[in-house]
């Protein structure tokens, strides 16, 4: 009888950020840990294959990276969930209290991974401060055995049916120790970071790593037995079960996959509608959960009894179809048509280690400047090389620790840039005193390396690092589209009024918003330069505009402030929004920037733009143009003439919002979420009952599909203006139904209105989230 392929079965919704590690009970259950600071515990439904949240484990202050579980047994009959985070802690929690049982002051650095023991009772830890530990249940807080020799973060630990314990580290190494502490072996093979580990016999272990392989190791003979290869990037995560006839082996990783092996032949593939799939794991009855960088766990079966029903199953093949069309046709938010061609390698590089990304037919080659060799040296294919590095995954390693950013900071001509690494969600000033510390500069830099983390932790295209970030010392920077406005720095547009005496659930409110937001940050220099680029390649009347007016004439176009008796001739921007799609992003980062000026706004916002806004909202439109005029619809509410065209034009805009294949990256998210509001805004003055109907129905598609929390923010401060503002109260009663009526919708609102954080912006959400939903109780 042929054996049925793994399909999707259930898809869990919950966590707002990346899922980064799962663990599984006997009974079936799981554990879910993410980036959003909680883990999660699923039950499964008696009644069919989905899984019910039962509860949402809290206690960490920080990124909770790793999980596993003790089992049930006659000594511990209820168990125990051991979860790890960034805030170097471990926390211990009996199955179903949502508080911790103990916390465990573990480590020195991130808690990056657990793993259960052979032996009743215990666990093991690893962590980026370069050790790993064996612990017991019943002592906490006094490891049995730390396990010192690795010389970078040691990523991955695991215990073998022996009593040997291995480990694997970023410094490309295995390390098999006895259980006094000493080194058995040291396996070497691994060209990078070794990510994950998992026991498939009683002497015998796999390891996966950033090199996109798999190793298989004997402990007896100490050597390799052999590679599995397959995936074309990052290998995250691993894990094995024990099938007759030999073994199953689940990898996880860059790639957008899970791939699954027997006997080290690769078995299927599974594409998931995600670019990292963080973690991979094993049900007791051979199902495969999944957590990825969506923030969604999905479980695949191969019982065709357990499979999603038909609709599901083809909406999923559609979103995976989407993200692999997408993938192949951009590089974080860029298209590979946009990319310069192989002639750009004949231009010398400003420093050493200053890396490029090249088109070379359909596939885009990653090279960096050898200041040495005096060329641009080949480093690796982006996406879909044999092996993932740094340049090819879009995951900043830094020492072998891994971070949203790292930038390379100049701090004086001749000298080799610094490396500057950060993270999303910490404070800005603790990082640029490590920074200064750790190279020995002076502290009067503090507050100036600070600001500019502020300023440059924001979205933008990955990988093409040469100067996207303003440097603090050397102030040197390059316009890519939309870098000049970023996402949170202008998130004190929405300013809370005080605080609410008549609602002790919500600090600030946010809710009803009244203004419209304005999207006016912009490096003006780098669109000039761009701009004079461009006029000088197309060399004709038509599409050009004389040289010696254009720096004036955009620096007049940009102004905000009306100047007497000088209005630039909108003739001239309507020439430049009439350039090429490859070329035309820097004409409508001047456009939205234009209709800021009353007297612009009065000439240029008419039928005419409206054609070229349509040009730019259709699905297959480049994506960077798509977000620069949403930053052009948003705006042009800002003074009566865009207003009313806005309004006027509002379901044609909406539906092509519903209409766009995916929402994007960061900025882009951020800008539709501006333009709904702004929109929103002007529903409220112009008391448009039905408009405001057609937004909210908006809202409820948008909001589950956007990842980016000032973007969510924007969104649900929208909703809860329509809800808010309106005062009919048979319409706001109608409103008020839709909304409960909406599961995506009340899914958003319960997840960020549980989300426990200092982190300012989540706190945004938590609050504006628990409003909305005292509105509509």
């Amino acid at each position: 009888m042929e054996e049925s392929p793994y399909k999707l079965s259930s898809i869990l919704l919950g966590h707002s950020s990346d899922v980064r590690a799962v663990a599984t009970f006997k009974d079936g259950s799981l554990v879910s840990t993410s980036r959003d600071k909680t883990a999660r515990l699923w039950k499964p439904n008696e009644t069919n294959t989905e899984y019910s949240e039962s509860v949402v484990l809290k206690g960490h202050t920080n990124f909770v990276s790793s999980v596993c579980v003790l089992n049930p047994s006659e000594r511990y009959p209820e168990g125990f969930i051991l979860t790890g985070s960034n805030d170097n802690n471990i926390c211990i929690y009996k199955p179903g209290d949502q508080e911790p049982l103990h916390i465990v002051k573990a480590h020195q650095n991130t808690v990056c991974n657990l793993r259960t023991g052979n032996e009743e009772g215990t666990f093991l830890s690893s962590s980026w401060d370069l050790t790993a530990k064996l612990w017991h249940i019943d002592q906490p807080d006094q490891p049995q055995l730390t396990l010192t020799s690795h010389t970078a973060a040691v990523w991955c630990v695991a215990d073998l049916p022996t009593g040997i314990i291995v480990s694997g580290s970023a410094d490309k190494t295995v390390i098999a120790w006895n259980r006094n502490g000493t080194i058995l072996h040291k396996f070497s093979g691994h060209t990078d970071c070794v990510r994950g580990l998992c026991v498939i016999k009683e002497d015998e272990f796999l390891s996966c790593a950033n090199d996109a392989v798999v190793r298989h190791w004997s402990i007896t003979q100490g050597i390799c037995l052999g590679m599995y290869c397959g995936h074309t990037n990052y290998v995250y995560g691993i894990a094995s079960t024990f099938l007759s006839g030999g073994s199953q082996v689940v990898t996880s990783g860059e790639d957008r996959t899970v791939r699954i092996w027997r006997n080290g032949e690769v078995h299927q593939t599974l594409t998931l509608p995600a670019q990292s799939v963080w973690c991979v794991d094993l049900l007791p009855n051979g199902d495969i959960v999944t957590g990825a960088s969506d923030g969604i766990i999905r479980i695949f079966s191969a019982n065709p009894n357990r499979y999603a029903d038909p609709k599901t199953l083809h909406q999923y093949d559609e979103s995976v179809a989407k993200t692999k069309l997408n993938a192949e046709q951009e590089l974080g938010g860029i298209k590979i048509s946009d990319l310069p061609d192989v002639k750009a390698l004949q231009q010398p590089g400003q420093r050493d280690g200053q890396t490029k990304m090249i088109r070379d037919g359909d596939s885009v080659k990653a090279y960096s400047w050898s200041q040495s060799q005096k060329k641009w040296e080949h480093v690796g294919d982006v996406m879909g090389a044999s092996g993932g590095s740094p340049a090819t995954s879009g995951k900043q390693l830094h020492n072998g620790i891994e971070y949203d950013y790292v930038f390379s900071v100049d701090i004086q001509d001749g000298v080799p840039p610094l490396k500057l690494p950060y993270n999303i969600g910490e404070d800005p000033w603790c990082a640029a005193q490590k920074f200064i510390h750790d190279n020995d500069l002076s502290q009067l830099f503090l507050d100036q390396v600070a600001n500019f983390i502020v300023k440059n932790s924001q979205p933008g295209p990955v990988l093409n690092t040469e100067a996207q970030f303003a440097d603090p010392f050397t102030g040197g920077n390059r316009y890519i589209p939309g870098s000049g406005a970023p996402a949170r720095t202008v998130t004190n547009n929405i300013k809370p009024p005080s605080t609410s005496s008549s609602n002790t659930s919500v600090s600030q409110s946010y809710i009803p918003h009244s203004t419209y937001l304005k999207l006016e940050q912009a490096n003006l220099p780098a669109i000039i330069d761009k701009l004079q680029e461009f006029n000088k390649k197309f060399g004709d009347s038509i599409h050009t505009v004389p040289e010696d007016q254009l720096n004036s004439f955009v620096k007049l176009m940009c102004n905000p402030d009306r100047e007497a008796g000088r209005t630039p001739s909108t003739e001239v921007l309507r020439a430049l929004l009439d350039w090429p799609n490859n070329s035309v992003f820097p004409a409508l980062d001047v456009a939205r920037l234009a209709v800021l000026r009353p007297d612009v706004n009065l000439k240029l916002c008419d039928e005419r733009l409206l054609s070229i806004v349509r040009r730019h909202l259709k699905s297959d439109a480049i994506p960077a143009n798509q977000m620069l005029t949403f930053r052009l619809l948003a705006n042009m509410f800002c003074h009566d003439k865009g207003e009313v065209l806005s309004l006027q034009y509002r379901d044609e805009l909406l539906k092509a919002i519903l209409d766009l294949p995916s929402f994007g990256s960061k900025n882009n998210q951020v800008a539709i979420a501006t333009y709904m509001l702004n929109l929103i805004v002007a529903l409220n003055k112009s008391n448009d009952t039905p408009g405001k109907k057609s937004a909210l129905n908006v809202m409820f598609t948008i909001l589950p599909l956007m990842s980016e929390p000032e973007a969510v923010f924007r969104a649900l401060v929208g909703l809860g203006t329509i809800l808010a503002a309106t005062q009919d109260p048979n319409d706001r009663n109608e409103l008020i139904t839709a909304v409960r009526e909406s599961e995506s919708a009340l899914t958003v609102l319960r997840t960020m209105s549980e989300s426990s954080t200092d982190l300012p912006v989540q706190s945004k959400l938590a609050d504006c989230s628990k409003q909305i939903i005292d509105l509509i109780i």
